[in-house]
């Protein structure tokens, strides 16, 4: 070190050579967390991450951002948040397509979602009502799945981007009913709905918020829900397997998850938000008028959930021939 340099270092206050070290030292969290959406605004996912977020700033105290970056099926942003510095300021909303099956399904999607994630734990499951636009000539799985077989390749359904829950729902009526449908994905929920209510699309098998209104309304014509079992918001439809669809159940789910080598401490706590935050009253009241379930996991736990959705979507995936174009 020159002599220089040491008469410049002396000049400093002693606060300005130490703040490095504060700095680093500082506890978690002492700047903003971004939370990436890897869908646009307005869909499910949005809404679902945003009740996320808002519970995590009001915990933290610390302003958590929701980054929306849509994309291939939610990979293109997941892959941004996977590569991020582990150090819980970056997390990742999960959801079937940006951590199970996107990766399976797109040839680069630049990141595993399983074994370089640090699973933090599961918020909420939903599931999804099989609809048609009125224009389509079927008031029942078993008409729809006429119509299909008289009329192969000619019917289309909707999802809100390939690979995930909505979609794989269709590609597992495809496979169980025996029928040729053409898959439009589209770039999230919003998008996709509006299609299906002009009837550009003509069935789907949409997440139930969005979709229950427009049930209601008559806007869309309602069929059979996901579910291994009738849901208590509308409880007039049967299941799939009720309907004539044997071995047939989708549900989607949503989560949270850190970059890989994120210190266990900080995922700790934020599992422990997330545990409480489904535990609250007032979260299972919203979630129940949604139609939504709540989740509660140890991180272990949904990294075990993370594998068993692998191997199950993938054996779906490799049935069925999905693919994404």
């Amino acid at each position: 070190m020159t002599r220089l340099h040491r008469r410049s270092l002396a000049l400093l206050p002693a606060g300005l050579l130490t703040a490095p070290a504060l700095a680093q030292d500082a506890p978690w969290p002492n700047r903003p967390v971004r939370l990436v959406v890897a869908f646009p605004p307005g869909g499910l996912t949005d809404v679902m991450g945003r009740m996320v977020a808002q519970r995590l700033q009001a915990e933290l105290g610390q302003p958590v951002v929701v980054e929306n970056r849509g994309g291939a099926g939610g990979t293109t942003g997941t892959q941004v948040a996977v590569r991020s510095a582990p150090d819980g300021y970056t997390l990742a909303f999960a959801a079937p397509s940006t951590h199970v099956t996107g990766p399976i399904l797109f040839p680069t999607p630049g990141y595993d979602g399983i074994s370089d994630v640090a699973p933090i734990g599961a918020f909420a499951s939903i599931a999804s009502i099989a609809v048609v636009h009125p224009s389509v000539p079927a008031t029942s799985i078993a008409e729809l799945t006429a119509l299909a077989k008289a009329r192969p390749g000619t019917l289309n359904f909707g999802s809100a981007g390939a690979g995930g829950s909505v979609h794989l729902a269709g590609e597992l009526y495809k496979m169980r009913a025996g029928v040729d449908i053409v898959h439009v994905p589209y770039r999230g929920g919003a998008a996709m709905l509006t299609d299906l209510l002009s009837g550009r699309v003509q069935i789907a098998f949409d997440n139930l918020p969005q979709i229950l209104p427009h049930v209601r309304s008559g806007a869309v014509r309602g069929l059979a829900v996901t579910s291994s079992e009738r849901l208590s918001v509308i409880p007039e439809l049967p299941t799939m397997v009720e309907a004539g669809v044997p071995g047939y159940e989708i549900i989607s789910w949503f989560g949270l998850t850190a970059p890989l080598g994120t210190p266990a401490p900080i995922v700790a706590r934020m599992n422990a938000i997330l545990r409480a935050m489904v535990a609250d009253p007032a979260v299972l009241a919203q979630l129940a008028q949604m139609g939504a379930n709540p989740l509660s996991m140890t991180p272990e736990q949904f990294g075990a959930f993370l594998r068993a959705e692998r191997e199950r979507y993938g054996e779906i995936i490799r049935v069925s021939g999905a693919r994404v174009d």
